[in-house]
């Protein structure tokens, strides 16, 4: 009976031991991958170079301004369901500072940057994804690097650099509406004084804050335009491949948009 348990142990600690260490590699992996991309388009000209830039463009309005109409629709709702009701409740008991600090720290910094960054990964991420998947299992990947085309430079740093673009533009205009019309709605059933929190708003973030929010989305961009990127160009011969990997691609952008995040929280604290 304690052998068997001993040896359950030893199974147990060895999976863990062995998930340890691939979650490092590759997160090691997809590093390294992340500042090859970067050196390797901000040598070549970045967006001075007329093809880099006119594929960065056309990402940024696939990733950014098609998914305006379904960030809209959300913000909208977060407005309607968190921002109001936070107001409604958080009044009655506590200052008009605390609602504003709730209002700054929850539904402008936090949940802004995670619901934008939960939108482009599944809508952006995984239609990279499967276009670069679909493009290395035909072997078009090949015969472009044949041709003399260097797939970084055309084809994966444009989609990061939009993605992160995209990302910081629309975590703005989702924090910005979702505060705008919570603070409205709530103005309009309860009493127009609670339009105060909008100037009180104005003045409340400080310039740390938003440099560390600035800086978490294009973070978070970079690295969902990266991991799909990066499981787009393992796949193989095998048609299953593709949503294999961008099953894999989703799934790692969103522990690592959230590991990310928490890091974040931490450090400011």
């Amino acid at each position: 009976m304690d052998l068997s348990r001993e040896i359950s142990f030893a199974q147990l600690f060895g999976m863990v031991g062995r998930r340890t260490i691939s979650t490092f590699l590759y997160v090691l992996d997809l590093t390294v991958f992340i500042l090859q991309i970067l050196r390797s388009w901000r040598r070549r000209g970045g967006v001075f170079n007329r093809a880099s830039r006119a594929a960065v463009v056309t990402q940024i309005i696939f990733s950014g301004i098609d998914a305006i109409p379904t960030i809209t629709v959300l913000s909208i709702a977060v407005g309607l369901s968190v921002t109001a009701q936070l107001i409604f409740t958080v009044q009655v008991f506590a200052e008009d500072a605390d609602v504003v600090y709730l209002l700054t720290s929850l539904v402008a910094l936090e949940l802004g940057s995670l619901l934008t960054a939960f939108i482009l990964i599944g809508r952006s991420g995984s239609a990279i994804a499967v276009d670069l998947g679909n493009m290395t299992l035909n072997r078009e990947v090949e015969g472009l690097e044949l041709l003399g085309i260097n797939m970084y430079d055309f084809f994966i740093s444009p989609r990061i650099v939009g993605m992160a673009v995209s990302q910081l533009v629309l975590a703005i205009y989702f924090s910005t509406f979702s505060i705008v019309t919570g603070v409205t709605f709530a103005a309009m059933l309860e009493s127009t004084a609670n339009f105060k929190y909008l100037f009180a708003m104005a003045s409340a973030f400080e310039p740390v804050s938003l440099m560390v929010f600035v800086l978490k989305n294009l973070l978070f961009g970079v690295v969902i335009g990266a991991t799909a990127c990066f499981h787009s160009l393992r796949v193989g011969v095998s048609v299953t491949e593709v949503p294999q990997e961008t099953q894999r691609a989703i799934v790692n952008a969103l522990v690592l948009i959230f590991v990310i995040d928490g890091i974040f929280v931490l450090a400011l604290q």
